[in-house]
């Protein structure tokens, strides 16, 4: 048996474990047997992606593997540009490489600065989950009580953090021709906070990346595409399907 690989599991906004496990369930018997070792660092007080990078970094390993989901594929890219020589694996799961524009980083602050100052905050509103997810997952029960339930128990204060977090993060391209390591590209196409076409953007200009779009999911594949998650990883870290 190889050596077990510790795999650092990076969630989006608003996000914990919760959003990887049905994907783990679908990768149980790795886990069971020890080939893979998941991690679920936690970004709730982090105000920077430098500091969720810190927060990876107090407990990593000398070698680990990364999955960095939206949010999560920015710290990613700092570790890359950080420590690249530590990372055996990438998986960027419904991301993007380039900073905000000017317009949706001002956009992210004022969320950050207003949000639950007149009204309760609802982390996941009808709005939300038009953008988030795709049509035929749109009303599907379990995803959203996965979704809500993270929102509603990380709260207005880690939504705040995680904006202002996301709205001054750096633009990663220049790095993305350095990134040699075995690399898995993950998108939806019904994706509309990261169209599928800025994702082939980031694939085209990584040596390594071996792109996915999957057709029946959109801003969450974990979530909404447990089984096509599972078998990319699984083949990305070990070299076979699940």
């Amino acid at each position: 048996m190889t050596s077990p690989i510790t795999v650092m599991f990076l969630p989006g906004m608003l996000a914990d474990h919760r959003l990887w496990r049905p994907g783990l369930d679908c990768l149980r018997h790795l886990v069971g047997a020890g080939a893979i070792t998941p991690v679920f660092p936690d970004f709730t007080d982090c105000e920077t992606i430098e500091a969720m990078v810190d927060r990876v970094l107090e407990n990593a390993p000398t070698r680990f593997a990364i999955v960095g989901m939206s949010m999560g594929g920015y710290v990613a890219f700092e570790l890359m540009r950080r420590v690249p020589d530590r990372i055996s694996h990438l998986m960027l799961v419904n991301t993007q490489a380039g900073a905000d524009d000017t317009k949706t980083r001002r956009r992210r602050q004022m969320l950050a600065q207003i949000v639950g100052t007149h009204r309760p905050f609802q982390g996941v509103s009808a709005a939300v989950l038009n953008d988030m997810l795709h049509p035929d997952h749109r009303h599907d029960a379990g995803i959203i009580k996965i979704l809500s339930g993270m929102a509603d128990d990380l709260g207005v204060a880690v939504y705040r953090r995680h904006q202002r977090a996301v709205a001054l993060r750096r633009d990663y391209r220049d790095i993305l021709p350095c990134l040699t390591m075995p690399c898995a590209i993950v998108g939806g196409l019904a994706d509309k906070i990261t169209p599928p076409v800025t994702q082939q953007i980031m694939a085209d200009a990584i040596p390594m990346a071996q792109m996915t779009m999957v057709a029946g999911a959109g801003h969450y594949v974990p979530l909404e595409c447990p089984d096509i998650f599972a078998g990319i990883l699984a083949d990305l870290l070990i070299g076979r399907d699940p």
